[in-house]
């Protein structure tokens, strides 16, 4: 998933922290007190949302990650955000990761970080799968900040774009911008889990407007790719799961594209480099500041 779905789902994490409680933490979520900065200190990174909350006992940090590929340097840099947040916070940190797709597992807790067969470090953490949560139980029904959310929910058809639509519009507690920036996500996630064929003419119009469309065109364009590699693999008889159409379509339009068109004039070289491309990791970001 590109950098289009981690921007809105930022955004969306961002503008509606009480709601995000809810969503980590349920009937039992603690009380919002404060958005901090997500800066991190000597670092030019970014968290993606970090939140000081209290309950009837404590006062701690929430430092949450949204992650939506699988990524083999996530763990130390979660460990590194924690650290940095602790240090300029003063309080304990609980770190989050909220997992997109089933394609960014991979992040599990806890980490450990061993010397000599010795652990010497353990960090835990919360994990939130985002397309197991059900958005249809009444505590989460009534945060409308999560709506957008919910058409990634594995039991959700695309009916549920339009029933979220729907409860978006027609909450009146939201002005005219927060219902429009909900409609945006609502309409970059649809495009991405359904197709953007699935979004109602009223949706259309408003990401056609949007500076996300073009992102969105070209990430149907890679998924478009992804599919023909798919049943290119099926037509030579190769065993691949379906988790691996979402590992391609990381690898971007450009890399895909090339594939196809070999798949055309030389079937096999276009073999060897689609079994290259499933077997690669997803692209190094590891340097780009967040």
């Amino acid at each position: 998933m590109g950098s289009i779905f981690d921007l809105v789902l930022r955004r969306l994490v961002q503008a509606h922290p009480a709601h995000l409680l809810r969503l980590l933490f349920g009937s039992d979520a603690p009380t919002f007190v404060r958005a901090a900065d997500t800066s991190l200190p000597q670092s030019e990174r970014r968290a993606d949302a970090v939140l000081v909350v209290e309950t009837s006992s404590e006062r701690f940090v929430l430092e949450v990650e949204l992650q939506a590929q699988s990524d083999p340097h996530f763990m130390r840099r979660l460990l590194d955000y924690t650290v940095r947040v602790h240090l300029r916070e003063g309080l304990p940190v609980l770190p989050v990761v909220v997992l997109v797709v089933p394609e960014a597992e991979g992040v599990r807790p806890p980490y450990v970080m061993r010397c000599r067969g010795q652990p010497v470090l353990t960090l835990d953490f919360l994990v939130v799968r985002l397309w197991e949560v059900d958005f249809t139980q009444p505590a989460l029904q009534s945060a409308t900040g999560l709506l957008p959310l919910s058409v990634l929910d594995a039991r959700a058809g695309p009916e549920r774009a339009d029933w979220a639509e729907a409860r978006i519009r027609e909450a009146k507690e939201l002005s005219a911008d927060e219902q429009m920036d909900l409609l945006v996500v609502l309409g970059t996630l649809t495009s991405r889990r359904f197709g953007i064929q699935r979004l109602t003419p009223s949706l259309r119009n408003i990401m056609t407007e949007s500076a996300f469309w073009d992102e969105l065109i070209a990430f149907a364009r890679t998924r478009f790719h992804a599919q023909a590699l798919m049943t290119f693999a099926a037509t030579r008889g190769l065993t691949v799961p379906r988790e691996a159409e979402e590992h391609l379509i990381a690898k971007g339009e450009s890399a895909l594209k090339q594939i196809h068109t070999l798949a055309f004039t030389h079937p096999d070289a276009a073999q060897e480099a689609l079994f290259e491309a499933l077997l690669s990791g997803p692209p190094d970001d590891s340097s780009t500041p967040q």
